[in-house]
């Protein structure tokens, strides 16, 4: 999850007037000496809080001397300036194009990101936190976002991560962003207790043999297999890369007539990616009697979409099994607890 921080440095320096070597000093447009260079840099630095041994800062630090050097009035400098002090980043923020220009040297540097990583900790993580509240409508666990965000901050140090780097987590296939989303978690995963992977309480919510192996159907090569939920027996895509299973909104309908979903099985509403990239808010039930095959399955969460029409098992069901894998050459599914 990418964060982008922009700023300038700005510097408030000791007017002078003193006579300094060729090269030291920053000239007014007219060609007058007016600020230290070395004392400008220096000031730069710190503001950044890195010092001379970081070559990206005092890059940094260099191109936005260069950018101020004969381009304020002398009489600008005089106007701007309190009991022998300028406030350059006053005439800097009334100059929207040298700001911009300011901002620039800072951001073509290829590490802006890592630089407000270690320098700037907390306004990093508040950032975060901000940008991943707003990606979404919904409420999320402040601990998990606060969490993730302190993890982010961490990795982006550890890895000394440049902004190219950081530009491919805006990719969900990067490598960048899965080691991200496994290292620190998911931001956006709910906070019901229900374990979507397989765990050794998986072994309670399966009732039937020891293990089955159940028929698919391929059409246009995409697999269905039969699954019982109350008195409806259907074929439902077979979708590894789905958390849970997905049904329509009259479906819904139907299995709270026969009472097999309701308010005390409900857990809300949630955000779900569908295969076309799209963002679907889905309700979600807890429910028990599931059947596939030979066996009876419980705590299986059912997500209802209002704008689809297929109904979906994902693989939250499948990870209740121990092993469970499709034969191809048998066109089969096979199970085992």
């Amino acid at each position: 999850m990418l964060q982008r921080y922009c700023f300038v440095v700005f510097v408030v320096c000791i007017f002078s007037f003193q006579s300094y070597a060729q090269g030291d000093y920053i000239t007014s447009k007219e060609g007058r000496s007016i600020l230290n260079r070395r004392q400008v840099i220096n000031n730069c630095l710190k503001g950044m809080k890195k010092d001379k041994s970081n070559r990206a800062a005092v890059s940094i630090c260099e191109c936005q001397v260069n950018k101020i050097d004969r381009y304020f009035t002398a009489k600008q400098y005089r106007e701007n300036t309190r009991q022998g002090v300028i406030d350059i980043g006053t005439m800097i923020k009334k100059d929207s194009v040298l700001e911009k220009q300011m901002n620039a040297c800072y951001t073509n540097s290829g590490v802006s990101v890592l630089l407000q990583a270690e320098g700037f900790e907390e306004e990093f993580v508040a950032s975060c936190i901000t940008s991943v509240n707003a990606s979404t409508e919904r409420s999320i666990d402040a601990k998990k976002v606060n969490s993730f965000c302190n993890c982010q901050l961490s990795m982006v140090k550890g890895k000394k991560l440049t902004d190219a780097q950081m530009e491919s987590l805006s990719n969900p296939n990067s490598l960048l962003f899965y080691e991200m989303m496994y290292t620190c978690g998911d931001p956006f995963e709910t906070s019901d207790n229900i374990n979507r992977g397989w765990s050794a309480s998986s072994a309670s919510d399966i009732n039937g043999p020891n293990s089955d192996t159940i028929r698919v159907l391929t059409l246009n090569g995409l697999s269905y297999i039969q699954i019982k939920t109350g008195s409806m027996v259907q074929f439902w895509l077979l979708d590894t890369g789905a958390s849970d299973m997905l049904v329509n909104k009259d479906m819904e309908e139907t299995l709270k007539a026969e009472g097999l979903i309701g308010q005390s099985n409900y857990l809300g509403t949630a955000e779900y990616e569908m295969a076309n990239g799209m963002i679907d808010t889905c309700r979600r039930y807890q429910v028990n009697n599931i059947q596939v095959g030979s066996f009876s399955l419980d705590n299986i969460i059912i997500a209802v979409t209002d704008k689809g029409k297929k109904v979906i098992a994902g693989k939250g069901m499948l990870n209740k099994f121990t092993t469970w894998y499709l034969n191809n050459k048998e066109n089969t599914l096979v199970l085992s607890k």
